[in-house]
């Protein structure tokens, strides 16, 4: 998921539009709305929801977070905290944030229709497409979209590292990734790769004949409706309103953060295609359904992508104690389907059920937190549903602080 934390603006290190009235909540700083739709979840269950809000935010002091939930139960959409620390500006539920790796699910969707129009074939070796890449001649798109290519990780380099804060080029950043050994065979394992998912960016780019910001834009975003969706060209891509985030100096996983640790100005290009875009609650309320019934793709490709899903823990137990699995291109867990990401300042998970036709959705506006978005999504999943979702984990599971902070 390309995790990411920021001790320093010159230094960092890898770690791994909806409109609501605000109502008075049990606790401070928190707009609360039904939505539209099913109305609202029943008492019983919306208490169960704000408390699990309050405990995560509590746990890891994050100075916002955000929660849209939209089920046939009933619809909760919340915004807690400040979305500035400086001003002491409330968050938002309308407001902007990056969100970091759930880009890897708009690149992979890219990718799968280009497939689907014959551009592009699952097996196709990326030697095809892009000269210089260690084990290229072995390594299939198919290996690049669920991570078992073997390539490194990359944004490790300390090319890329040195180059955050004032930008990376695609060459730089695909030329410094692939100076890094592999870690392991094609096929062999399975190992998170954000040098894996620029690879596939150029892919659609060289596959589509134009860059990749206007390919989500034409492809996905204004098919879709994403009106403020997208892969910045320039900047950290957030215009107003927007909130900012969190994960500069030493700021712990149970630690609150100061103003003086906002990460938001950070610009996005070093993350390029494995994790620059910026997007809204309700856009990704819009992705997270097109993305988990595969409605931009044929049905064959869906179902391809769907088939022989790959079971993985991330390094550091930042997806918890449950059971998730990687499809091509997404995350998968009790039949939710869906993406997470997290950056300096931005961590973030967006879930749909097709079954229960339900999407979940968790942002907080602190990197790195104790209790992280997807163990949150499953604690709220369970909130609505029960516990017999196979998740593989109690709602208390969930809820209790797992990461340490030091994931790859």
């Amino acid at each position: 998921m390309g995790r990411y934390r920021g001790r320093s603006l010159g230094a960092l290190i890898l770690l791994g539009v909806l409109a609501v009235s605000a109502c008075q909540s049990p606790y401070a700083g928190t707009a609360v709305s039904g939505g539209s739709g099913s109305g609202a979840l029943d008492a019983p269950t919306e208490a169960k929801v704000k408390q699990i809000v309050r405990r995560f935010k509590d746990t890891n002091r994050t100075p916002g977070v955000l929660v849209g939930i939209w089920s046939p139960k009933g619809t909760f959409v919340s915004a807690t905290g400040v979305a500035d620390l400086a001003t002491g500006a409330p968050l938002r539920t309308d407001m902007q944030f990056k969100i970091a790796s759930q880009t890897k699910t708009f690149t992979a969707n890219l990718v799968l229709q280009l497939v689907g129009e014959g551009k592009v074939a699952l097996e196709d070796r990326i030697s095809k497409w892009v000269a210089g890449v260690p084990n290229g001649d072995r390594i299939t798109i198919r290996q690049l979209l669920n991570h078992t290519s073997g390539l490194a990780d990359g944004f490790t380099s300390p090319t890329v590292q040195g180059k955050i804060p004032t930008g990376c080029t695609v060459e730089e950043l695909l030329d410094a990734e692939a100076k890094f050994p592999p870690v392991a065979a094609p096929g062999a394992k399975w190992s998170y790769s954000n040098y894996g998912y620029n690879l596939l960016g150029r892919v659609v780019e060289l596959a589509d004949g134009q860059d990749l910001s206007t390919a989500v834009q034409q492809r996905i975003a204004r098919p879709l409706g994403l009106h403020r969706t997208l892969l910045p060209t320039s900047g950290n891509g957030l215009t107003p309103p927007f909130t900012h985030g969190y994960g500069l100096g030493d700021v712990g996983p149970t630690q609150a953060p100061t103003a003086a640790d906002d990460a938001t100005a950070i610009p996005a290009s070093c993350l390029w295609a494995h994790g620059a875009m910026v997007s809204t609650l309700s856009d990704m309320r819009i992705w997270s359904r097109a993305l988990a019934t595969g409605a931009l793709l044929k049905p064959a490709v869906w179902a391809e992508a769907t088939k022989n899903t790959v079971p993985f823990v991330f390094t550091g137990n930042y997806n918890g104690p449950g059971k998730w699995r990687y499809g091509l291109g997404f995350v998968e867990s009790g039949g939710f389907i869906g993406g997470e990401g997290s950056f300096a300042g931005y961590e973030s998970t967006t879930m749909y059920s097709p079954t229960l036709q339900t999407a979940i959705e968790v942002v907080s506006t602190k990197n790195p937190n104790a209790i992280t978005p997807p163990p949150m999504f499953q604690a709220l999943a369970m909130a609505v549903y029960g516990t017999s979702l196979g998740f593989g984990l109690t709602p208390e599971q969930a809820l209790m602080p797992s990461f340490a902070g030091a994931a790859g």
